[in-house]
Order: structure tokens, then C-alpha cells, then sequence
């Protein structure tokens, strides 16, 4: 009997680094996919407990009617439009040194929108009364423009997610290319149609935080809230804290070999990124300086970020979240070197979170007439027996929800990075 050689199987080339060819899932992903589903699941569970015993399990009372859903709600949704602005600028204004990150910008942007959308169902308690905006539509309402336009630019951005990717589903044979084709006919066509919705997208997303904004500045029984700038403050914390989830997640990519650009890229967004913290400093202190230097009653929400129990997050908010990274964008030699740009975005990111954590907890801890009898619940204010104040904490259970939440958000991004090419072609 003649020896049988065994036949080893040949070893599946390796695709290059940003190819977007599918390989088998590494046991380090498995993991980490099984981690998120871990945390999805809990997070179902603390929904399914809140819709049944309703926002009484919420830290929200008396006159804090908004908490933790909406605080990401309005974070997400800054993430999302400072994604997509980087991404349609890059393509408007001819930056060609953004094309490496175009398509991590736009995947972003649309992972950041479908968070947003999903923090507004369990802020509604009763998630299917949000039929009720169609059906009895109140044109007067900004809460319901704010929808209309994250509905409209979730729908906007997923396409332009696609309309990226389509060139190479099509020549990896994917059903998700809708049957399109490669040829330059089609190439040329594609390339005319991005240009197009960078056209659209640039001032969707601007209006997408506008409204956003405009939801809190429009409210003149508020003075923490009611500003003229309101808005442009939005729009410059939506570009600090997208361009620096950008720039947090190419980094990510790159060391997974998904995503190759050069470190003078890094340098470049972290550059940019300066300029927008400084642009949302000098807003900051804009807002400030005109509440607090007249000394009229009008300013006493702002001046209250001075006292505790705010001051803390004021100071955070303005040392760590704006003036450290700032000094570490401004030092060329620090910019220069990858590490430090990461460091200072996250920073940032966790700047501009606790920036919106204020807005919430200032905006909202005081009633309208501070007069008898008060808060049912509540702490008394100038030897008052009466509660005129209540400081928002979030319960356990608000907790466990935002974490599902993030966690669903991570599964999207994951399987999109994965699955769809992330590396933007050279030459079209």
C-alpha cells in the first residue's frame, strides 16, 4: 500500500490593512461581540423594568423632567453632526487630506444618529405614544421638528454610508450593492452623487444640533437656557466632540490594520481640533461674561455655576474638558505624536459630556416661581421649611439602560467595520 501524503489546505490570503475583504472573526472580537449582547441583554431588562413600573424608578422629579436619556440624546447627536461635518467639508472644500477618514466619518455619524433616536424611547416612558407625533402633529413644537430632522438625517446618513461602500460591495459580489455595477460609467456617476450629498449633508447636520439647541434656547422661563447663541455653542461642542471621536476611532482602526494614514494626518485633526476647543471656549466665556458682569437678576442661573453643587462640574468642564487639551493641541512637539492627540480628544469627548451634564442639571434644579409650598421632594434654600431645589442623580436603572444603549451602538459599529470597507481608494 502506497503512502498517502495528506493534503494541507493552502492559508487564506491576507487581506491588506483597509481592504475591506471579510476575514474570519478573531477570538479577541467573539469576545468582545459577546460582551456587547452580555450588556445589550441587561440593558433590555432594565427597559422592560422601567416600562413596567414607570419614570418613578428614574432619578427624574418634580420639575426634572429631562435626565440621563436626554443628556445622551443631545451628546449623541453632537457626535453625529460633527462626523458628518468633517466628512462633507473634507469633500466640499477639496481637503484630500481627510479622504483616508471620509468613511469613518460617515459611519460614525450614522452609528452617533441611531443612538440618539433610541435615548428618546425610554425618555417617553410609554415608547409607543411616540406614534402620537404623527398622528396629532404639532407644528409649533420644536420637540417635534428635533425628531422629524434625526428621523430624515438618519435615513440621509445611512445612505451616504452606502453610497461609500457600494464600489466595493459590488466588486466583492455582496447583495448589498442593490445589483449596481463597476464600470466608470457608473464610478463617475457614484462620484457626482457623493458630492451631492456632501452638499446636503454639511447643512443637515448643522441644522440637526441647531434644533437640538434651539429646543433649550427658545424656552425663556429657563435663563440658564434662553441665549441668542445657543445654538452656535451646540454647533462648535458638536465639532469638538465629534472630530475628536473621529480621531479616537481612525486611531483605533489603524492599530487593527482596518484603517493606514500617516501621522501627519493625526497632527493635521489634531490641529483642527484646537481650533474648534478654542472656538468653544471663547462662546463659553461669551455666555458667561454677558449673564455675569451686568449683575441682573437675569444671571443668576449662570452665577449659580460658581456655587456648589455645580461648581465641580464647571470647573471640570472648563480646566480639564477645554483648557488641558487645548495646551496639548497648541504644543506642536506634543501634536506631532499620536498618543498625545488620542488623549487629548478623549479628553474633550468627556469635556463636552459633562458640558451638556450641566446645561441639564442648572437648567433644571430650580422651579419657575420659587414660591410655597415648593417641591414635593427636594432640599429647602435660605432657611426655607420649604424644597425649592432638587439636584438630578440617576437611578440604577437609568444606568443599566444608557449602557445597553452604548453597548447596541458598539455592536453596530463593530459589525460595520468589520464588514464594510473602511479604507477610501487613492484613485477612483
Amino acid at each position: 500500500m502506497s503512502a498517502v501524503t495528506p493534503v494541507v489546505p493552502s492559508s487564506p490570503p491576507v487581506a491588506p490593512a483597509g481592504s475591506g475583504a471579510r476575514r474570519g472573526p478573531a477570538p479577541a472580537l467573539v469576545a468582545w461581540i459577546a460582551l456587547l449582547v452580555a450588556l445589550m441583554a441587561i440593558g433590555v431588562a432594565a427597559f422592560a423594568y422601567q416600562f413596567v413600573n414607570g419614570l418613578a424608578v428614574t432619578g427624574m422629579r418634580n420639575i426634572v423632567m429631562w435626565g440621563n436619556y436626554i443628556l445622551f440624546f443631545m451628546f449623541f447627536v453632537g457626535l453625529s453632526a460633527g462626523g458628518l461635518i468633517v466628512a462633507s467639508a473634507g469633500r466640499l472644500f477639496g481637503v484630500k487630506a481627510f479622504k483616508p477618514i471620509t468613511r469613518l466619518a460617515v459611519l460614525e455619524a450614522t452609528v452617533a444618529v441611531m443612538l440618539a433616536a433610541t435615548f428618546i424611547l425610554p425618555d417617553l416612558g410609554r415608547p409607543e405614544r411616540i406614534l402620537n407625533i404623527p398622528l396629532y402633529f404639532n407644528p409649533t413644537s420644536p420637540m417635534v421638528w428635533d425628531i422629524a430632522i434625526v428621523m430624515i438625517y438618519m435615513a440621509m446618513s445611512t445612505f451616504y454610508v452606502w453610497l461609500y461602500a457600494r464600489a466595493d460591495l459590488a466588486r466583492r459580489g455582496s447583495w448589498l450593492a442593490l445589483g449596481t455595477g463597476t464600470s466608470p460609467r457608473t464610478m463617475a456617476r457614484e462620484e457626482r452623487a457623493k458630492t451631492v450629498m456632501a452638499w446636503i449633508a454639511l447643512p443637515a447636520a448643522i441644522m440637526l444640533h441647531s434644533i437640538t439647541a434651539w429646543i433649550f434656547g427658545l424656552q425663556i422661563s429657563r435663563g440658564f437656557w434662553y441665549s441668542s447663541i445657543m445654538a452656535p455653542m451646540f454647533i462648535a461642542s458638536a465639532l469638538v466632540s465629534g472630530m475628536g471621536l473621529v480621531i479616537v476611532l481612525a486611531l483605533v482602526l489603524r492599530r487593527l490594520g482596518r484603517l493606514t494614514f500617516s501621522d501627519e494626518l493625526v497632527a493635521m485633526l489634531g490641529g483642527l481640533l484646537g481650533v474648534f476647543v478654542a472656538v468653544e471656549a471663547f462662546l463659553l466665556l461669551a455666555e458667561y461674561l454677558t449673564a455675569m458682569y451686568p449683575g441682573a437678576p437675569e444671571g443668576d442661573a449662570v452665577r449659580r455655576m460658581l456655587t456648589l453643587p455645580y461648581l465641580p462640574l464647571f470647573l471640570f468642564e472648563v480646566l480639564v474638558g477645554l483648557l488641558i487639551p487645548f495646551l496639548i493641541l497648541a504644543t506642536r512637539r506634543l501634536r506631532r505624536r499620536p498618543a498625545w492627540v488620542a488623549l487629548a480628544s478623549l479628553i474633550v469627548i468627556v469635556g463636552i459630556f459633562v458640558h451638556r451634564l450641566n446645561l441639564v442639571l442648572n437648567g433644571l434644579s430650580y422651579p419657575n416661581i420659587p414660591l410655597p409650598p415648593g417641591l414635593p421632594i427636594g432640599t429647602p434654600q435660605d432657611g426655607s421649611s420649604f424644597a425649592m431645589t432638587w439636584f438630578y442623580v440617576p437611578t440604577v436603572v437609568e444606568w443599566l439602560i444608557v449602557v445597553g444603549v452604548l453597548a447596541f451602538g458598539g455592536l453596530l459599529f463593530t459589525a460595520a467595520s468589520w464588514y464594510l470597507p473602511m479604507q477610501e481608494p487613492e484613485a477612483h
